[in-house]
């Protein structure tokens, strides 16, 4: 079928047309919808003033006095706003605090300087949702670790940090990591715990420690041993609480 449809002048209305080089394009009149409207979208210029009265489109959005989800995963949606009519927004990154214990094997054998603490969980010990999102970024701000036994003798240690699974060694075992597994790891953090009078405390801040998690959302780890530590209950918990700005 030709492009152009001719029309001959004859009795009745005229049909509104653009003139572009002797061809004519239709103008359509994009309207309120209400018959004989007068109402027309404005058409404004890049940094053009507002004289008043302009029509336009109303960008629809949704009241939500606390944000949620609309909808499942890659389904349009709305923005959202709250009861003032402030769009919700989420800020650039997120603080999180995540938690993870390691229980030690069930013994009170002695460790000594260099030693791998705790039992050998496939891949380390995982710090769950440490990004946002798989191979999400953030930065490890601060951690503060509690150890349910109150030895004479505190714990003294090493977190080894790990962007992805690693091969960790037995319990009470030398620790020794392959050169594979050194170029995973993200960082190390030294602590020292204290008598917290029913069990052992330490607070690490000021650890600004970027990452990228690789493959998921999760970090790893492992805890070497810095003393000659005694313990004093068999398959007693050392909790982690890793404290996140996540990023992206």
């Amino acid at each position: 079928m030709a492009d152009n449809i001719p029309i001959t002048p004859g009795t009745g209305a005229d049909v509104a047309t653009d003139d572009v080089s002797s061809v004519h394009y239709q103008r359509m009149k994009i309207s309120d919808g209400t018959p004989d409207s007068a109402v027309h979208l404005s058409v404004v210029a890049e940094d053009a003033a507002s004289a008043g009265g302009e029509t336009g489109i109303l960008a629809m959005g949704v009241r939500k006095d606390a944000p949620a989800a609309l909808g499942a995963d890659s389904d349009f949606t709305y923005p959202q706003f709250d009861s003032s009519g402030a769009q919700w927004m989420h800020p650039i990154g997120s603080f999180v605090t995540r938690t993870t214990d390691v229980t030690r094997a069930a013994n009170t054998t002695t460790y000594t300087l260099g030693d791998n603490f705790g039992s050998t969980p496939s891949g380390g010990y995982t710090i769950t949702d440490a990004a946002r999102h798989s191979g999400g970024s953030g930065i490890i701000t601060d951690i503060w670790i509690t150890f349910e036994e109150d030895a004479a003798i505190p714990l003294q240690g090493d977190i080894h940090l790990f962007d992805s699974a690693f091969t960790e060694v037995a319990d009470n075992a030398v620790w020794a990591e392959s050169d594979a597994d050194a170029k995973l790891c993200i960082g190390t953090v030294p602590f020292a715990l204290t008598d917290n009078t029913n069990q052992g405390v330490a607070h690490i801040t000021n650890l600004n420690i970027g990452f990228t998690c690789v493959g998921t959302a999760n970090l790893r780890f492992a805890v070497k041993a810095r003393n000659g530590y005694i313990p004093t209950t068999n398959s007693s918990i050392l909790s982690v609480r890793t404290k996140i700005l996540q990023v992206t």
